[in-house]
């Protein structure tokens, strides 16, 4: 049955002036986040955002959009981390909305693209909602009072910590399925082009987001289609097909690469930890309660999101009633389910809870609204309320009282280097050079952990650690973190295996942040203190180690450039076995020119090193080699 929505904008233009009016608020909020001045001048000067991991989907935000514009894919061979890595959809799945602001930004290395493009995620967080709102076919005014809901979603304590941490993917692709589920409902109720544009661009932006939250999202496309499909004839079940498809077909680029590499995840031991049973499963109410503890209101809006959900059915729109309630409900198991598995990590619930929430903001606002209507002040109190959001957005005291008050402050981000960053750059700078890598240090957790992601960007060097602490791939072995070296205790390696370990991955320098790596560095004998410095209150000694650099392990060549489109050695000239062996991961796609050169692979004789070094045969000397990763 066709039911056209009604009392939308179009019938109500005028409360298109408040829509606007929770929009420029959201952006008031925004703003702060840059500083509490709220310039403009914050989000477009080139000081990168260094809080939690947006350094890190910066800088692969720059690789990625750098290889599609000449390649056609994001995926690419990075020999500035790791001693070669791979950047693929699999490691840093995060740094896909920084590809994008990157791609609209321009060419090269541009913070001012990506803090542009986190301010307009920002902006379309209250214009998603007033559509959900829509898609559930609640009147204008109720969809501006879900945009306010919307923003205070945003801004509650779970959310901010996802913010801060960088985690735009999630963030997106939910915000996309807490639109896409009540669109659902209106499909079913007026299957017409708009709602099929609408459910086709979400799905488009949903799987671009992040695939396993949309993956998430069958069961419920299921339960919609077994209910739905009776009532309707051949185009709508095409339309729905064709729903699917935009979604899917524009991402298969980067979706066979998401599913190609996977196997670079390095496996962990809690891989093998069974699922919980269901007794664990369901928990008891104060594991509910814990769900709540970083949403606004704690457990009283789920608890008004019930009971805007009778008087949503009650009102008629009774798709969307539903469909707001599996999806909060299986959502809702789905954090259990992350919460009573060991194997899954302790803050995953935090981050699914606000999706639940999300599925129900619609049915929350509109049950106050519908409160609000039959005591005749529905239209005051969402003017009121949008007036109080700008308020607070743009008129805040200094300490923020009125955003504490509303729970919507949050702490600004990290822009910029501090002065002792930038002492530090200056002194890589200074004392090292492009001819040999330098091992970082990376130590326990410190504001702006993921700053160094950037440091091959400042300094032209090539690093081992600094990239990622948290990345499950195995190029990342090769690392110094919290006093291990390649996973094994520092003090536990000899003078001669540090020697061998320097020489095999053409270690020149070494960055030590902790007092315990210093000190083992410091009865090295080959290491010589250059530099002491401090970075956030800690000590920083830089050593430099007494050996010939060289990127060359057997053979002789002249390690001319490497970067992410090719690396070239020229005056090459093989051992007596004609083999020229680099300090250098190899991995597939890797191409040689000229072509009667070929690529082989060389193991690390220690055997810790899961990823082997590459070894060219060559028949002779070669006046130049070029090494090019090709998409295979």
């Amino acid at each position: 049955m066709i039911d056209p929505p009604t009392n939308g904008f179009r019938e109500q233009p005028a409360w298109l002036v408040a829509a606007a009016v929770v929009v420029i608020a959201q952006a008031g909020l925004a703003l702060a986040l840059f500083g509490p001045a709220r310039q403009w001048s914050a989000v477009t000067d080139d000081r990168p955002i260094l809080s939690g991991r947006h350094p890190l989907h910066l800088y692969h935000g720059t690789l990625g959009a750098g290889a599609f514009r000449d390649h056609r894919t994001s995926t690419c061979y990075d020999p500035a981390f790791q001693a070669g890595y791979p950047k693929t959809p699999v490691f840093d799945g995060g740094s896909r909305p920084a590809e994008l602001f990157a791609l609209m930004g321009g060419r090269g290395y541009r913070p001012e693209a990506y803090k542009f493009g986190v301010f307009t995620f920002l902006l379309l967080i209250p214009i998603g909602f007033i559509a959900a709102a829509r898609g559930a076919g609640l009147p204008a005014e109720a969809a501006v009072f879900t945009g306010c809901f919307g923003v205070l979603l945003g801004w509650c304590p779970a959310v901010r910590f996802m913010l801060e941490e960088g985690q735009l993917d999630l963030l997106g692709a939910g915000l996309a399925a807490a639109v896409f589920v009540p669109w659902l409902g209106r499909y079913a109720r007026n299957p017409g082009p708009e709602s099929f544009l609408v459910l086709a661009g979400l799905a488009l932006i949903g799987w671009y987001a992040h695939p396993l939250v949309w993956l998430g999202l069958f069961p419920i496309v299921l339960v919609f289609y077994l209910v739905f499909a009776p009532q309707h004839g051949p185009g709508w079940h095409l339309g729905l097909a064709g729903i699917t498809s935009a979604g899917i077909v524009p991402n298969a680029w980067w979706l066979v690469d998401w599913g190609k590499y996977w196997w670079l995840r390095q496996p962990a031991a809690e891989d093998n930890i069974p699922l919980p049973g269901w007794l664990a499963i369901l928990g008891e109410p104060g594991d509910y309660a814990n769900l709540c503890s970083g949403l606004p209101g704690g457990p009283v809006v789920p608890l008004v999101a019930v009971g805007g959900l009778v008087l949503v059915w009650a009102a008629g729109h009774r798709a969307a009633a539903w469909l707001a309630f599996v999806a909060a409900a299986l959502t809702i198991l789905i954090a259990r389910v992350s919460a009573a598995w060991p194997r899954v990590p302790v803050d995953v619930p935090g981050r699914v809870a606000p999706l639940a929430l999300a599925f129900l903001v619609p049915t929350a606002a509109f049950g106050v609204w519908e409160i609000l209507r039959r005591a005749h002040v529905a239209k005051l109190g969402s003017v009121l309320v949008a007036a109080g959001l700008l308020v607070v957005g743009w008129a805040d005291g200094p300490g923020a009282p009125l955003a504490h008050m509303a729970g919507v402050h949050t702490p600004p981000f990290v822009l910029g280097f501090t002065a002792e960053q930038q002492q530090l750059i200056a002194t890589i700078d200074l004392h090292t050079a492009p001819k040999a890598r330098i091992l970082w240090d990376d130590a326990e957790a410190r504001p702006g952990r993921s700053w160094s992601a950037l440091l091959p960007i400042y300094t032209n060097r090539a690093y081992l650690g600094g990239l990622d602490t948290e990345s499950e791939i195995e190029h990342g072995h090769c690392a110094l973190c919290d006093q291990r070296l390649n996973g094994r205790p520092l003090n536990e390696w000899t003078d001669t295996e540090l020697t061998k370990f320097c020489d095999w991955y053409n270690v020149g320098w070494v960055v030590c942040r902790a007092g315990g790596t210093a000190e083992r560095w410091g009865k090295y004998p080959a290491a010589k203190a250059v530099a002491r410095l401090s970075e956030g209150g800690q000590p920083v000694v830089l050593f430099e180690i007494n050996r010939t650099p060289t990127f060359i392990l057997d053979g002789n060549a002249i390690w001319t450039s490497a970067d992410t489109k090719r690396i070239v050695l020229t005056d090459v000239r093989p051992n007596a076995d004609g083999y020229v062996d680099l300090s250098l991961h190899v991995f597939e796609g890797l191409r040689v020119y000229p072509s009667y050169v070929k690529i082989d692979s060389l193991p690390d004789p220690t055997g810790r090193d899961p990823i082997n070094h590459i070894r060219l045969k060559t028949p002779g000397p070669v006046p130049r080699i070029t090494l090019v990763w090709e998409h295979p």
